[in-house]
């Protein structure tokens, strides 16, 4: 999968050390645009990590070839292991924690209830709270840098992740 210009850029410059400051005038040197160009397409530099995050999570939990959710999932945990850096540095940087949160939530949610939608039917309020679940496991790992063994991780999110798949065989 090819990367847009925008998360090469910042891929590149929050991938090699920790950063504690990315500014709007950093961004546009390096992508070569002016403000008012960046100005145009994002609010600040939060909205624009934001805007990566989000396409990032969708590609990583598109399911591939009739894959569990499990695994989606743990392919999206390996992602944040092998560019760690980028995802503390985005974590440490952002000044508006709260978006992503209310972003990756909706991502993981909308990635779930694409998984079940043709399984059969299944509770929205419990797809949300699943999501929710996940998000503060993945938000904690982050924040304490990844250190958790990767199999601790996902095992937390596959407990999650089992009260939805049986609410499914409930029904059958």
């Amino acid at each position: 999968m090819s990367l847009t210009k925008t998360e090469q850029v910042l891929l590149l410059e929050l991938s090699k050390y920790r950063v504690y400051k990315f500014t709007v005038t950093k961004f546009c040197k390096k992508l070569n645009i002016n403000r008012g160009v960046f100005y145009t397409k994002y609010r600040n530099i939060c909205d624009l990590f934001t805007s990566v995050l989000t396409l990032q999570t969708r590609r990583t939990l598109r399911s591939v070839d009739g894959e569990t959710m499990d695994r989606m999932f743990y392919r999206m945990l390996q992602k944040i292991k092998e560019n760690k850096i980028f995802y503390i540095n985005l974590n440490r940087i952002a000044q508006d924690p709260p978006e992503f949160y209310r972003v990756l939530r909706k991502e993981y949610a909308k990635a779930i209830e694409n998984y079940m939608r043709p399984r059969g039917p299944f509770s929205v309020h419990k797809v949300e709270l699943v999501a929710n679940g996940i998000y503060a496991i993945v938000f904690n790992w982050v924040v304490d840098e990844c250190r958790n063994d990767i199999r601790d991780v996902y095992q937390s999110i596959h407990l999650l992740l089992v009260h939805i798949e049986q609410s499914i065989k409930k029904d059958d």
